[in-house]
This record gives C-alpha cells, sequence and structure tokens, in this order.
C-alpha cells in the first residue's frame, strides 16, 4: 500500500470543529509567543477532546516548547483515536499490516496519522532518553511500512546508535 498516495482523500481536518473551538486555536497561534497560548488550547481541548485538529495544535505546542512528556501523552489520545475510527486492535504490537493496510484504501490519510503518531512517540522517548521504549515503536512502523516511505529506518539507525554509545560510556 502506498502510503504517500492523497487521492483526493478527506483530511482530518476536514470536519471542522465549532466556531468557539476555531477562534481559541487561532488564539493560541496568536499568543504563542507570549506565553498564554496553553489557556486557550486547554479550552479548546475540553470543549473538543476527540478533534484532531485540536490534538496537533496542542502536541505541537506541547512539542515546540520540548515539554515531551505532555506531547507524548497528547499523541497517545491522538493516536486512540484514530485507532478507533479505522477499527484497529488496542495494543499498537498486535496491529497487523493486513489490519493497517486492507479495507483502509480510502482512509490512508488515518493510516499514515496513526504511524506517524507511533513515528513521533517513538522520537519524544528517545528525546526523554527511553531507547527501550522508542526502539520497539520505531521497529513496528518500520516493519509495517516496508518500503519506508515514512522515514523511520533513519531515526532507529540513530535511537539504536545512541543506545549503543551508552551503552558502551557505561560500560567504560
Amino acid at each position: 500500500m502506498d502510503l504517500l498516495s492523497f487521492d483526493a482523500e478527506p483530511l482530518y481536518f476536514d470536519n471542522p470543529p465549532s466556531e468557539e473551538v476555531v477562534q481559541l486555536l487561532q488564539q493560541a497561534a496568536e499568543d504563542y509567543s507570549n506565553g498564554t497560548a496553553e489557556a486557550d488550547l486547554q479550552r479548546a481541548y475540553q470543549l473538543a477532546p476527540e478533534h484532531l485538529m485540536v490534538l496537533v495544535s496542542l502536541f505541537r505546542y506541547y512539542f515546540y516548547r520540548h515539554q515531551f512528556a505532555e506531547a507524548l501523552d497528547i499523541s497517545e489520545k491522538a493516536r486512540e483515536v484514530v485507532r478507533q475510527k479505522l477499527g484497529l486492535p488496542g495494543d499498537w504490537r498486535a496491529i497487523s499490516e493486513a489490519q493497517l493496510f486492507d479495507g483502509h484504501e480510502h482512509d490512508m490519510v488515518l493510516v499514515r496519522f496513526y504511524l506517524f503518531c507511533l513515528k513521533g512517540e517513538a522520537y519524544l522517548y528517545a528525546r526523554q532518553g527511553k531507547a527501550e521504549k522508542s526502539i520497539p515503536l520505531l521497529e513496528k512502523v518500520a516493519a509495517l511500512d516496508s518500503n519506508d516511505q515514512l522515514g523511520t529506518t533513519a531515526l532507529l539507525a540513530v535511537v539504536n546508535r545512541n543506545l549503543q554509545q551508552a551503552e558502551m560510556t557505561t560500560n567504560d
């Protein structure tokens, strides 16, 4: 399955949230530099806790502020929303390539989003020094994306190399 094919599929933003939520997100974007954006984002989250536009906005806020634990929590919530929409198993380790792609030809944006959540979570774990949690996620994404269209193998190589260097430093 081609993870880069978009074929006029609806994007996850095509179902807009309420006008109040949109205004809160716009206000948060305007207030990012003065440190008051989080309150608007949290209010938007309270109003639309499962809307991907809200979750992506909140994720980006935490990610760019290097609040990786909070970003990880939001990514897991977004992934759960998408998992339910796609009807995938609750445990990402149990997902097969067939489950991910069969019958989801018109949901490739969501399939990609799901895989990007897993990859993003792996990156966040790696940034927190938790390679032992990062590597299985990256290996799963790499297995599901056999053509490496999402570029997971390069990140997996970096995490593995950093883990080996850390182990060598610890053993010295």
